[in-house]
């Protein structure tokens, strides 16, 4: 069963940066096709062997340095050859519109875009953005989430199975060069829910200070994209399940998280009363998307998930697949509604959202891989274990997360 989660895990990150990849290039190429088959190819040859290679620690540790580098890089290009006007992406015109309209005093989700949309993240996603907005490089927030993955990948000194993959899959994904040129920033939010979740799989053992300050902490993530929800249920229900957390900490815990995701709306139902109960994030987010009815599937499919969680690690893929099969049930709406070229060729479905999922996955097979290996240190040199050896049980320190 876990090796067929790590393969789901390796075909739907590879799938997502072919879509990627054979969207854009098709814009340029009549060969993008085959140049995406070529690369989705190339990658899966490396998970398919990179396991072969003993990656001394120095030589990983460059390789890391590297792709911050070139995130780096990506970053300085999008600021002097980049203008945000030329692009067609308007998450940076919703921060710019929103942050101008809530200054000049007026309601902030009447603004629009340069592209005429209505922003639909909550209030904590624009407090979150205003900084790197006011800096003039909304960039800066787009690279950060990549940053940080690959400055966890630094800190692990195990070798995993899938160590070459994991360092060779990002530099070679196109989301994340698009995501850093258009200045979205979706995987930079995900990731900073990922490490809030992983921070309460090890709640039980924190202390009221620390639960309370990580409660709050999870309740005001929450009020940046609605779609987190499910890896929400998919972490605490489960926990609630395996018998983790006991039901009345968890109360505790999601009361004081409800608290403070409620509170970072009562400015805005304070000072435009009216106006927030015609036009709010809520109401956007779930009728510009797909009709509601959709919405309740996904969250049934989420709470189903929720029931194959075995440990900790499993928490990570889940999550994953719930927001793959959201994007997938979004994807597949409007593909039937609008067919392939108004949904696909023209946009009206928006494949940056298949991005939510891969920080998920790629903590997956990283934790994953850790608890399947063992380390053996001989002059920096890394060597994979016999893999027919027990693995790590759930209290384990090699179960630990990033």
């Amino acid at each position: 069963m876990k090796n067929l989660k790590i393969n789901i895990s390796i075909i739907i990150l590879l799938l997502i940066n072919f879509i990627f990849f054979y969207k854009y290039s098709s814009r340029y190429t009549e060969s993008g096709i085959y140049i995406s088959i070529l690369l989705f190819v190339f990658q899966f040859c490396i998970y398919l062997f990179g396991n072969k290679f003993i990656l001394l620690t120095h030589i990983k540790n460059i390789i890391c340095y590297s792709i911050i580098g070139l995130i780096a890089g990506l970053v300085i290009i999008s600021h002097f050859m980049i203008p945000v006007e030329s692009l067609n992406v308007d998450r940076w015109s919703a921060i710019s519109s929103f942050i101008t309209e809530a200054c000049n005093g007026n309601y902030p989700y009447y603004a629009k875009s340069h592209l005429g949309n209505y922003p639909g993240p909550m209030p904590v996603y624009f407090l979150i953005a205003s900084p790197f907005y006011l800096i003039g490089e909304l960039s800066v927030l787009s690279c950060l989430g990549y940053i940080i993955i690959v400055i966890l990948m630094v800190k692990k000194t195990r070798l995993t199975q899938n160590l070459v993959f994991l360092l060779f899959f990002l530099p070679t994904s196109l989301y994340m060069v698009w995501e850093i040129f258009t200045r979205s920033d979706i995987l930079t939010f995900t990731t900073l829910v990922l490490l809030i979740l992983d921070s309460s799989t090890r709640l039980k053992n924190l202390n009221k200070v620390k639960s309370i300050i990580l409660a709050i902490s999870t309740g005001l993530l929450l009020s940046t994209r609605s779609v987190y929800i499910l890896p929400y249920i998919v972490f605490f229900l489960s926990s609630l399940i395996n018998n983790e957390i006991t039901s009345k900490k968890l109360f505790c815990f999601i009361s004081i998280s409800f608290i403070a995701f409620v509170s970072s709306f009562i400015p805005f139902i304070i000072i435009f009363n009216s106006d927030f109960f015609v036009m709010n994030p809520f109401i956007i987010q779930s009728s510009f998307l797909i009709p509601r009815f959709y919405i309740f599937i996904i969250i049934l499919v989420s709470v189903l998930l929720t029931f194959l969680v075995k440990n900790n690690t499993d928490k990570f893929f889940y999550s994953g697949l719930s927001l793959f099969i959201a994007i997938l049930i979004y994807s597949v709406y409007h593909l039937i509604n609008s067919g392939y070229e108004g949904s696909f060729i023209n946009s009206k479905i928006d494949i940056s959202y298949f991005i939510f999922c891969i920080p998920f996955f790629i903590k997956y097979l990283a934790d994953y891989k850790a608890d399947e290996t063992l380390k053996h240190r001989n002059d920096g040199v890394m060597e994979p274990r016999n893999l027919s050896l027990p693995e790590a049980s759930e209290g384990d320190e090699l179960a630990s997360g990033w």
